[in-house]
């Protein structure tokens, strides 16, 4: 079954009830345009279908299309989760609209409707750390390949580091460093020497999920003002783990001052493309 279509219950047929349920939500605000749309009253629906859009104004950032809904545990009615990616480059404040349509019921609910903002980072340290798929701390081992990121959206403009590094400072301007790397072949700098295949930064036999980390800076006297990043790209190499956490610092002592970005999933043997 497509996700978004209806499971037909035993017995089922249309009828002209009144309007569907309005749903209750929640929503987790991710940099890069990653919303995760919780529906709090998903228990008081029997076959949901839900809507999602986001506008600025009059111009649409997002249609229902582009909104991804997924089947709860017993796979036969949608779950209570969407999830949005957000990457038009419209600026402001986005109004998120939800609806719901019960099957059976012709009439879809009112709207509910929140307010997001596309955030991005700006900072001088950024780290990519190792969390487990709910974002818990792990020592299970990182591996990434060509590592950039960009001062566009969808890996676009000005791409970071700008050269085939050599070294973890062979770049003016920036540093690259790592939490803990297994050895001198699959060192820090490795994750960025423009390589996605033969060479890349492993944090294999990591013991301390504390080091399970990987980070670039941006050295103020080159970069007064660090970059501003609006996507990430990575080629996953050889993970273990399967999501790591994007966190941000000026400081870089990341001892409770950074930001927390959120966490993404990361694939094998692809580039993953983040904002």
């Amino acid at each position: 079954m497509a996700i978004g279509e209806f499971a037909l219950p035993a017995g089922g047929g249309g009828s002209t009830t009144p309007a569907s349920t309005t749903p209750t939500i929640s929503t987790v605000v991710n940099s890069f345009g990653v919303v995760t749309v919780t529906i709090t009253n998903h228990a008081s629906y029997t076959n949901p279908n839900f809507n999602a859009t986001a506008a600025v104004g009059g111009t649409t950032t997002v249609t229902d299309s582009n909104v991804q809904h997924n089947l709860d545990i017993s796979q036969t009615k949608l779950g209570n989760q969407l999830y949005i990616r957000d990457s038009n480059a419209t600026a402001g404040t986005r109004t998120l609209s939800v609806k719901a349509q019960e099957f059976g019921n012709f009439v879809e609910s009112a709207a509910v409707t929140t307010t997001y903002n596309v955030n991005y980072v700006t900072a001088r340290y950024i780290r990519l750390k190792g969390v487990t798929s709910t974002g818990a701390a792990t020592a299970s081992y990182l591996g990434f390949a060509d590592v950039r990121f960009y001062t566009g959206s969808g890996a676009t403009g000005t791409a970071y580091p700008t050269t085939q590094v050599t070294s973890n400072t062979s770049e003016t301007g920036i540093v690259l460093s790592s939490g803990y790397a297994y050895n001198s072949t699959y060192d820090t700098w490795k994750a960025a020497d423009n390589n996605a295949t033969s060479t890349w930064w492993w944090s294999l036999a990591l013991g301390n999920a504390a080091l399970n980390w990987w980070q670039i800076e941006f050295q103020p006297g080159t970069y007064p003002t660090p970059p501003t990043i609006k996507s990430i790209r990575i080629y996953g190499q050889n993970n273990q783990t399967t999501h790591f956490r994007i966190l941000s610092s000026n400081t870089g002592a990341f001892a409770g001052e950074e930001t927390d970005h959120g966490f993404f999933a990361i694939n094998n043997n692809v580039y993953n493309t983040y904002g």
